[in-house]
């Protein structure tokens, strides 16, 4: 990767694996490492704030549609609808096809995203997006963590401290009574829920969100491949065809999957406005969370996962802001301190690893 300068070239990064992750730099002698490494992190960091505000902004669409359709649906839609963009726009591309292995890692890891956003969206819809946002985002930042420490890598007191503060805000969120007590037509709780807001306004779903989430970053940190389109799409391939093989799997033994509840009368739009605007919000719940994989994926290029991970981990309080200005979702003392220190425990967790 070369990038042009006014004065000759500025930079010069050559892959050391097929990720692109890790690249060799060389300067010119009209520039500094200093000034490099600054720039690098000033692009990777504009990445990473609109990777977050891609997932985030993805995330409480769909959110919002899981309250008026079943969530199987929602997800399976939206999903689709953005396959539908990315495969026409890889075929362009001109990119190369990764090898049989990478699309195999590429599949498990799309099932698994596709799995944290099914639960996701399901406890956005029967519970608080608040609560939900906020574990799911700190148990997504938490267990990848885990994992390098478990493996030899060094424990920063930051994100020690960030552990700790991760575990304390899990449990008040979980269990404040603002959660417990959300009821079916409040605007953190699903208006058909047969028996009210789901228990703990959702937390179990985000539980459930944070570990698929968690294990779709160690899976895909392990695909190697400068084909970053294609990438994208075996992923959305991956998480489509398991939705639709899981239903025809439970309509063939009598059963329905996961969130697949009947369509409620005039759930779906019968005028033409009606139709589109159910379809663009289907694109843009399902584009988000695309352009939030290409967005991290350009600022890990840019200037390692680690920074990268700093700005995404921001995805869940935009979500969580859109909640309470949008929704005027009501956030009481006691969840918004935990969701306060949910959020300072993933930023620690992540910035633990630049520091």
């Amino acid at each position: 990767m070369q990038r042009p300068h006014p004065r000759g070239p500025l930079l010069r990064a050559t892959p050391l694996r097929r990720g692109g992750g890790a690249v060799r730099i060389s300067w010119s002698r009209r520039t500094s490492p200093h000034d490099i490494s600054r720039e690098l992190l000033v692009i990777g960091a504009l990445y990473g704030i609109l990777a977050a505000f891609s997932w985030g902004g993805g995330d409480f669409v769909g959110g919002i549609a899981s309250r008026r359709l079943p969530t199987f649906f929602v997800v399976a839609a939206s999903q689709s609808v953005a396959l539908g963009i990315l495969v026409p726009i890889a075929l362009l591309s001109g990119q190369s096809i990764p090898d049989g292995a990478t699309l195999q890692l590429t599949a498990i890891a799309g099932i698994t995203g596709g799995a944290g956003v099914l639960s996701l969206y399901h406890g956005f819809a029967h519970g608080k997006i608040s609560v939900v946002a906020s574990i799911a985002g700190t148990l997504a930042a938490l267990i990848p963590v885990a994992v390098a420490l478990a493996g030899g890598e060094t424990a920063t007191p930051l994100r020690l401290a960030g552990f700790g503060l991760a575990i304390i805000a899990i449990y008040i969120v979980s269990t404040s009574a603002d959660a417990n007590t959300a009821n079916a037509g409040d605007p953190g709780a699903h208006p058909d829920a047969s028996s009210g807001a789901a228990a703990f306004g959702g937390a179990l779903y985000g539980v459930a969100a944070g570990l698929c989430f968690a294990g779709f970053s160690l899976l895909f940190a392990r695909v190697e491949s400068e084909s970053t389109l294609w990438l994208l799409t075996g992923l959305r391939v991956a998480s489509v065809s398991a939705l639709v093989s899981l239903f025809l799997i439970a309509r063939a033994i009598g059963r329905r999957p996961p969130g697949a509840e009947e369509i409620r009368p005039g759930a779906i739009p019968t005028g033409r406005r009606g139709r589109i605007a159910l379809v663009l919000t289907l694109a843009a719940a399902g584009s988000g969370d695309t352009l939030g994989n290409l967005f991290f994926l350009l600022a890990s290029q840019e200037s390692g996962v680690a920074v990268a991970a700093v700005f995404t981990s921001i995805a869940p309080v935009t979500t969580v802001l859109f909640a309470a200005v949008i929704l005027r979702e009501r956030i009481g003392l006691r969840q918004g301190i935990g969701i306060a220190l949910a959020g300072a425990a993933t930023l620690a967790i992540a910035a633990g690893g630049v520091v």
